[in-house]
């Protein structure tokens, strides 16, 4: 069974949190479960209140196949970036996210791209309250692991499959 790239929507408590806490973690494996101890190793909050809400193998992201490969990771070109969007609407006490990966060039050209995925949000503010609040390339998240990510343009389009569910890792 090959490497493969997965995402994460972890949450728990953390500290005196009044709500749960969530985050967006990456981490690699044969199946989402060999990946278990390294999200441990990742979060932050309390131990034993982590858990995963959604995951999926990244397999394609914005019409490039992702590919996971131990050879020399490639100079220049575009890289993978998952970006979180936040912004607001008017009839709903908290912020809005919006997690999305994309292919860009670099953070500059990621957070633009991602920007055209949230214009039917309303806001009765300016347009500019709507901002990227992180852009991470995931390529250079992955050296610690050994792998590089190898982008190819897709032949077909395969949707993002992922499942939703409570599944307590702590």
């Amino acid at each position: 069974m090959a490497m493969k790239l997965y995402m994460f929507y972890v949450g728990g408590n953390c500290g005196n949190s009044n709500v749960e806490l969530h985050d967006v973690r990456f981490s690699i494996g044969e199946t989402p479960e060999d990946c278990h101890d390294d999200l441990r190793e990742q979060w932050w909050g309390d131990p034993k209140s982590l858990h995963l809400d959604c995951w999926g193998a990244v397999e394609q992201a914005d019409g490039f196949d992702v590919v996971l490969t131990t050879d020399a990771p490639q100079d220049g070109g575009d890289r993978l970036f998952f970006v979180n969007l936040g912004g607001y609407d008017p009839a709903e006490f908290s912020e809005l996210h919006r997690n999305v990966l994309l292919v860009a060039p670099d953070a500059k050209a990621a957070k633009a791209k991602a920007l055209t995925q949230i214009e039917s949000w309303s806001l009765p503010h300016k347009d500019n309250l709507f901002e990227v609040e992180k852009a991470i390339d995931v390529a250079a998240s992955l050296e610690a692991y050994g792998y590089t990510l190898s982008l190819k343009p897709a032949t077909e389009q395969k949707p993002f499959k992922f499942v939703c569910d409570y599944l307590p890792i702590g």
